[in-house]
């Protein structure tokens, strides 16, 4: 799910057990974020219980 909310693009993703999907998600992404490419302020949190544990 992708929600906007005071000018930031948030995206959830559904609930996993797996943390090597948290690794290879940011794996890919920490260069975007690292030499400021994206256009905006973006947050991805992946987290591994149903209630994200704080991570949003």
């Amino acid at each position: 799910n992708i929600v906007h909310t005071q000018g930031r693009v948030h995206c959830h993703s559904a609930a996993t057990d797996a943390s090597g999907l948290v690794k290879a998600v940011m794996d890919e992404l920490s260069e975007y974020f690292t030499s400021e490419k994206l256009p905006g302020n973006v947050r991805v949190a992946v987290a591994c219980c149903l209630n994200m544990c704080g991570a949003v």
